[in-house]
């Protein structure tokens, strides 16, 4: 009896040791599935990034950096969200109210030209004798050809006094060489390369085509060198206005110049446009053209931390940039709301801006949705969403400053259309290749003139025109 019992308690504890080791397995494999899970879920966040990857729709990047491969999967592909703008109910073309542009009559015509019948049509009589009435007119507006070069010969003309001092005239100042270029074709080939962007190459076959003269490269690069130190007090005189303004707008691209990386600047306001270029896209490019920062100014610009670091009387961040951000997270990340509520409080906040009196726009209920939505709490696998949650809330002043300054934009559009002005200027005549980057402190001298005198309704070519008989 005792063998027998002695016999069941080895089984038993035979099978306690198995049951134990196989509970042992089993918490061992619990724990794998747990991380397996969390590497599962990590991966399909990241794998998200490419199956849903940032493009024009819903991010900055132009179309023009897609990859030919995925404009097409774009263009397959049903997209919630393609632009910002919402799409209208109205036609397409001029609207309702909509001031055309047409071809107006002269009230004074350069030239008439009268078109008598010298004979009856019906009978044949002479009509030569007869006095006719004007019963119809017609313009045609049309330009003389050819453009010919008009050359001024300057005669230097001495005279002898009775006193016996002989005396001289002097040469007008634009006369600077026993030949030289006038300011009119200096303003025509500024104009062409500033502000229509030509090659220099192309520029010599237009003047040589159009006008009649050969000009070489090397002499275009020297008018425009010319035409920078010209144009130096007005470019100052632009940034130190430029720093009186209450409220004004920055950015800053990436310019080819000779090769190098460098970063083209603007600041700007509603009737004033600065430009420069430096190699750093950091402060100290800021600090060389403003010194002290812009003080009374409240400054509209994305979250790039050099704009933070300025004195300014304050900010006002690009909530079309949030927007975008905020479009590409709701792509990425179907499984939540967080961005879409954030996005629908943007729009919401904008939309009073626009159609509401201004002491009728409820600030705070906007302010309070804002508090709410900034301390929900996001997924932890949500990486991106945390990203641009940490970025508002340090800067959740700088959202909302437009619904209490009426002067200042919810977006920096108007910045964004200048520094823009750059990468068409490469894309249609080529990186700068001036060793020592004149040429692009040639096109931002002209194009700061160019654009402040559009803002300000003047014409840009008559501008470039001022500059180049500023002797």
């Amino acid at each position: 009896m005792k063998e027998q019992v002695l016999d069941i308690v080895l089984v038993l504890r035979s099978i306690n040791g198995k049951i134990d080791g196989l509970t042992k397995q089993l918490d061992s494999a619990r724990e794998e599935i747990i991380v397996l899970k969390k590497e599962n879920s990590a991966l399909k966040a990241r794998l998200a990034v490419y199956e849903t990857p940032k493009d024009s729709h819903n991010s900055s990047i132009p179309s023009t950096k897609e990859s030919i491969t995925a404009q097409v999967e774009k263009s397959n592909k049903l997209l919630i969200t393609r632009t910002l703008r919402e799409k209208s109910a109205k036609p397409s073309g001029g609207q309702i109210g909509h001031k055309g542009v047409t071809l107006e009559m002269a009230s004074e015509p350069d030239f008439i030209e009268r078109h008598i019948p010298d004979f009856c049509t019906h009978c044949g009589n002479d009509l030569s004798r007869i006095v006719g009435s004007v019963i119809g007119i017609r313009q045609s507006v049309d330009i003389p050809l050819p453009i010919q070069a008009v050359v001024t010969e300057h005669q230097i003309i001495a005279k002898k006094c009775s006193c016996g001092k002989c005396c001289e005239a002097d040469f007008p100042k634009h006369v600077r060489s026993n030949i030289s270029y006038g300011p009119n074709i200096r303003a025509i080939v500024t104009y062409f390369s500033c502000s229509q962007y030509i090659s220099y190459k192309r520029l010599t076959e237009i003047v040589h085509n159009c006008f009649g003269l050969k000009m070489s490269q090397g002499t275009i690069d020297n008018i425009l060198l010319d035409m920078e130190q010209k144009s130096e007090p007005a470019y100052q005189e632009i940034r130190a206005r430029l720093e009186e303004s209450k409220v004004a707008g920055a950015d800053e691209t990436g310019v080819n110049i000779n090769g190098e990386l460098h970063w083209g600047w603007t600041f700007q306001s509603d009737k004033l446009t600065y430009v420069f270029n430096d190699k750093s896209r950091g402060k100290v490019a800021i600090d060389k053209h403003f010194t002290y920062g812009l003080p009374n100014t409240i400054l509209v610009s994305d979250r790039h931390a050099s704009y933070f670091n300025m004195d300014v009387a304050g900010h006002q961040i690009c909530l079309a940039h949030i927007l975008r951000d905020l479009t590409y997270l709701t792509e990425l990340y179907a499984n939540q709301t967080w961005s879409c509520d954030l996005a629908k409080l943007i729009r919401d906040a904008i939309h009073e801006r626009k159609t509401e009196l201004w002491e009728n726009i409820d600030r705070n209920t906007i302010l309070d949705r804002f508090k709410k939505i900034l301390i929900t709490s996001t997924d932890i696998l949500h990486l991106k969403i945390i990203a641009i949650q940490k970025s508002l809330i340090k800067h959740k002043d700088h959202v909302f400053k437009f619904l209490f300054h009426p002067e200042v934009p919810y977006d920096n559009n108007g910045s964004e259309r200048v520094v823009r002005s750059f990468k068409i200027k490469q894309k249609i005549s080529g990186s700068f290749r001036s060793p020592d980057g004149k040429g692009a402190d040639v096109y931002c001298h002209i194009h700061s003139i160019t654009q402040t005198a559009k803002k300000n309704n003047q014409n840009p070519f008559l501008a470039i025109l001022a500059v180049a008989n500023n002797f």
